[in-house]
């Protein structure tokens, strides 16, 4: 398992690049904890906003609910105490957020209706594809664990293209034949890089503000090595 150590005061921070999906996220998480004794877990990266978020706002999960089988197969909270800095922190940072429930699905949502089903049937009021498993290590081990994502598509829009294509080396192959066809998906998958790059930039704001009061926390008593896991987008 290969990630970057940092350090922010006298916090040690392991980041890891999960990969695409809860597999990846699964052999992720177990990865790292053969390799590293963790006092917390953070799941970043993108999610889809079910809800009336909008793009780039920062999304704060109260829980996550795995919903990889098209129901609530189990459901893992955030640990209170990180999620009481998160708020702090996205209020002292003055990004537009919100938290709320998070379902991780199996598949990349592509369509406004698959979204709008998954909203009304998990309560969720966002989507991502890691942080259920991500959680359900953290929990086999007893570590807290907190989601933070930024909203890379708001829950009435269409995706360019069924990005599930890509996960498959037979799909890419499709996938490059819906891009020879149709131009026009490149001029939307454009678009929406700079909607991903946008929620990075709240991302980034965010966990500058987090990190220090995590240090404020630690010089009280507290964590001195956190795993922040995740993928990036499409």
């Amino acid at each position: 398992m290969e990630y970057a150590v940092g350090h922010t005061g006298d916090v040690e921070v392991y980041l890891i690049k999960t990969g695409m999906g809860p597999a990846a996220a699964a052999a992720a998480a177990h990865a790292v904890f053969a390799d590293v004794a963790l006092d917390a877990m953070v799941s970043t990266g993108y999610a889809g906003a079910l809800g009336p978020a909008g793009i780039g706002d920062v999304i704060v999960g109260t829980d996550v609910r795995d919903w990889t089988r098209g129901y609530a197969q189990a459901i893992f909270r955030a640990d209170p105490a990180l999620l009481a800095i998160a708020r702090e922190a996205a209020g002292e940072a003055k990004l537009s957020w919100s938290e709320g429930p998070v379902a991780t699905a199996a598949r990349v949502l592509c369509r406004a209706d698959e979204k709008r089903a998954l909203a009304e049937a998990s309560g969720a009021i966002a989507v991502d594809m890691e942080s259920a498993e991500i959680a359900r290590v953290a929990a086999s081990r007893n570590v807290p664990f907190l989601l933070v994502r930024a909203v890379s598509d708001r829950a009435g829009d269409d995706l360019p293209m069924d990005f599930n294509l890509w996960r498959t080396p037979g799909g890419r192959v499709r996938a490059f034949a819906q891009l020879v066809r149709r131009p026009a998906i490149l001029r939307a998958l454009f678009r929406m890089k700079r909607q991903v790059e946008q929620g990075s930039q709240n991302l980034a704001c965010f966990f500058q503000v987090w990190w220090r009061l995590m240090g404020q926390e630690h010089a009280s008593a507290r964590m001195h090595a956190p795993s922040v896991m995740g993928v990036r987008s499409w």
